[in-house]
Formats: structure tokens, C-alpha cells, sequence
């Protein structure tokens, strides 16, 4: 019995051996010359590039592999109306570096791209956790809000981070993203003093405005190269930076016909007492009403909610709107807004004075017959 036990265990200990030797063999076989980078590209000219973007890179110089994994898209038909109302969908997918580089070039955007100082494990991980996003296919709706390309790369690089930080990955997200609301996130990258920003602050309300979870605010490209630098994550610049600037500005940024006084300019209009004037203000309140009323129950883009423009701009609820806006200033609407708001109010006052001028001129004309 003894003898029988003895030769048992000697099998068991060279089937472990042998088990062992085979993992290690196939262990080493993987590559080890793996890297992974975050990159980060500069704002562009369309609406949906223009708060930057961000992607990670991964490489193994020995395999020749060296791909970019990044949010794509199906093609816009008509950008602005795709983004706000469209049902459009995006997945991640692996682009190669050089192509992926080029293209941004062309467009005059620069391209920095961070080696990330992860272990051998982490950017296998890494790696492999990509790929089955890639499998995935386009699983996601059009949301710059809820999973833009920011959040799409970090939803796996917050498991290398919580691995190594633990319970201090959250403090360590308000350390250096210290917002509340992804509008002021957003505000920081893209204000109200150009066109769009005006114009997409305008759009975007109710949910951009509410507090949310600190890894959900980590939504603009530049915030999440500054967390990874304050995790000690970012260790090397790599040398895709466009040393040259755009030959031309771009079409987003804020010029001397700012918003701003464009809105003085409008309220000024509005106070003057020319019948004329009526044929273009009440015009382009109605449809700026009925713009504001269709995104409030029509657009399919996330963060577009309810929004106080609809009851300001209706001649009816438009002190109580303006009053809501007073009361906000600063976190949701801009001074633009407001003067453009009261702008329209004004007119609407001056329509009914003038309408019960005419009437009581009319009314004594009669009488006086």
C-alpha cells in the first residue's frame, strides 16, 4: 500500500512538473516588448471634433504590430443635425498608428502621444481588453456625453488605476478634475465666447447640468492626460507632436463678432420703436422657440433634456424663464443668452403696447363717430 501511494505521488509530482514546464514554455513565447500610450489630439473644425480627442495606442515593435484604438463613426450626412437628432452608431476600432497620425496631420490638429508606465501584464491586459471592445462592433449610440472617446478609453484604464490605488482613485479624480457637472468640465475646453460653444450650450441642458460620479467626469481629452500624470502613469512623450500651428485659425474660435455682442447688438435692435423690425425678431423667435421645443422631445443626443430657453422664449412663461436663467447665471447660461432672451421679450412688450395704442385709436374713432 505504501509502495502504491509512493508511485502516485511521483506521477502527480512529474504531471505537475510537466504542466508547469509548458505554461512557463508558452509564457515566454508571448511577446514582452509591449507599450501602451495615451494619445491626445487638439481640437478641430467640425462639431463633433471640437472638443479634441483622445485614443490609446498600443505597440509590440517584435510582433510589428502598432495600432491606435479609437471611437469611429459611420459617415455624417449632415453633422449638426446627426449629432443633435440623429440615431447614429460608434464602436471602437483599431486603426494603425501611421494612418491614424496622417489623417489628424492633414487636418492641421496636433497629435502627442504618452507612453503609459504599465507592467507587462497590465498592457497585455490592456490590450486584450481592447480587442473585445473592438469584437463588440458599433455598440454604442452617437453620446459625447455618456461614453465619448475619453470615457470609451478609460472605462478599462480605471482597472489599471483602481488595481494600484484602490480606494484612492476617486479623491485622486477631484484632486485634479475638481467639477461637479460635466458642463463645467466641457466649459473649460469650450467656453461660450465662440460661436459653437454658444451655440451647443444653448442646445445641451438637464443632464449635462446634473452631478455626477467623479469618474464620469473625466470627459475631456487633456483632463484624462492630467489624471494619468497625476497617477504617475504618463513616464514618456513620444514624438507625434506637430511642431508647426494650423496656417489657419479655426472657425470656432472666438472672434471680434463675438456672442456676446452680438446679443448687445440685438437687444439695442429690439428697443428700437420700427415696425420693420417685427418682420425679422417675431419670425426668429418662433422658430427658435419651435428649434428649442423639437430638442426637448426629438433629439436622441444624450444630455439634451428639458431646457428653460423653451419657456423663456414663449411670450406667455418668458419672465419665469428669465428669472430661471437670472438665477443660473454662470453654471448653465451665459450673458449672451439672457441679453438675447430679454432681447425678445422686450419686442414682445413693445407688439402689445403697440397693439393696444392701435385699439384705443380705433375704439375713440368710433366712438367719436
Amino acid at each position: 500500500m505504501f509502495r502504491l501511494l509512493t508511485i502516485l505521488l511521483l506521477c502527480l509530482s512529474i504531471t505537475v512538473r510537466a504542466q508547469e514546464s509548458e505554461s512557463d514554455s508558452v509564457e515566454s513565447s508571448f511577446p514582452t516588448d509591449v507599450y501602451a500610450y495615451y494619445m491626445l489630439i487638439s481640437p478641430g473644425e467640425t462639431v463633433s471634433s471640437a472638443l479634441g480627442h483622445a485614443a490609446i495606442r498600443m505597440a509590440c515593435p517584435s510582433a510589428g504590430l502598432d495600432y491606435c484604438f479609437t471611437i469611429k463613426t459611420p459617415e455624417f450626412k449632415d453633422e449638426l443635425f446627426d449629432v443633435l437628432f440623429g440615431r447614429l452608431r460608434m464602436g471602437l476600432v483599431p486603426e494603425e498608428t501611421s494612418m491614424f497620425y496622417d489623417d489628424y496631420m492633414k487636418q492641421g490638429r496636433d497629435v502627442v502621444a504618452y507612453r503609459l508606465g504599465l507592467t507587462i501584464d497590465e498592457a497585455r491586459n490592456l490590450w486584450k481588453a481592447l480587442d473585445n471592445q473592438v469584437a463588440r462592433g458599433l455598440c454604442w449610440e452617437v453620446n459625447y456625453v455618456n461614453n465619448g472617446c475619453t470615457q470609451v478609453c478609460f472605462e478599462n484604464l480605471f482597472e489599471i488605476l483602481d488595481a494600484r490605488m484602490g480606494n484612492r482613485t476617486d479623491s485622486l479624480i477631484r484632486a485634479v478634475v475638481p467639477f461637479q457637472t460635466r458642463r463645467q468640465a466641457v466649459e473649460k475646453t469650450l467656453g461660450h465666447s465662440s460661436w459653437l460653444g454658444f451655440f451647443l450650450h444653448s442646445c445641451y441642458a438637464g443632464p449635462l447640468d446634473e452631478p455626477v460620479s467623479p469618474r464620469q467626469i473625466v470627459a475631456m481629452p487633456e483632463d484624462g492626460a492630467a489624471l494619468l500624470q497625476a497617477a504617475g502613469l504618463l513616464v514618456e512623450k513620444e514624438g507625434f507632436v506637430k511642431d508647426r500651428k494650423p496656417e489657419t485659425s479655426s472657425a470656432w474660435d472666438a472672434t471680434w463678432f463675438t456672442p456676446l455682442m452680438a446679443s448687445v447688438l440685438f437687444l439695442l435692435i429690439c428697443c428700437m420703436p420700427f415696425r420693420q423690425i417685427d418682420y425679422v425678431v417675431f419670425p426668429l423667435q418662433v422658430v427658435l422657440w419651435l428649434f428649442f421645443l423639437a430638442l426637448s422631445f426629438f433629439a436622441h443626443s444624450a444630455g439634451i433634456g428639458f431646457n428653460w430657453l423653451t419657456i423663456a422664449l414663449f411670450p406667455l412663461t418668458a419672465p419665469v424663464g428669465i428669472i430661471y436663467m437670472l438665477c443660473h447665471m454662470g453654471d448653465i447660461y451665459s450673458l449672451s443668452q439672457l441679453l438675447f432672451v430679454v432681447g425678445f421679450f422686450i419686442r414682445t412688450l413693445y407688439l402689445i403696447k403697440r397693439k393696444r395704442l392701435l385699439t384705443n385709436i380705433l375704439t375713440f374713432k368710433t366712438k367719436s363717430k
